[in-house]
């Protein structure tokens, strides 16, 4: 299944609404993305989006998934209950084989007891 054209810029604008959103399409079919604060117009982040990406709705949302853990993870702020399962959720990240022109699914990675313990003492 894939987007439309619009579906993806009005989605990163809904899921991200305290923010200022900018996008700009790429020459190879991607989005630029970035994201200022409301009131300053200070960039926070700035992500290029590839096309294969935004227009396919599971890895837009993974897309979307990280732009929030890394927002919340510069902020500092101390995580709110509903926040914790987007640092807990397995995100598949794309791997190019040279040579062979393909990319294949990389092994996932989840953080571990001990990595979840250390946090905890932090």
């Amino acid at each position: 299944m894939h987007n439309d054209r619009n579906q993806a810029p009005q989605l990163l604008g809904e899921q991200f609404s305290d923010y200022r959103v900018d996008l700009q399409q790429r020459p190879d079919g991607g989005l630029l993305l970035r994201l200022r604060d409301n009131q300053s117009r200070r960039l926070l982040t700035t992500w290029a989006i590839p096309a294969s990406e935004w227009r396919d709705p599971t890895r837009l949302n993974n897309f979307i998934e990280r732009i929030r853990r890394d927002l919340l993870t510069a902020e500092g702020r101390p995580l709110q209950e509903d926040q914790v399962d987007c640092f807990r959720k397995r995100i598949e990240l794309q791997t190019f084989n040279p040579g062979q022109g393909r990319h294949r699914q990389r092994k996932i990675v989840v953080a571990g007891e001990r990595l979840r313990a250390m946090a905890a003492h932090a």
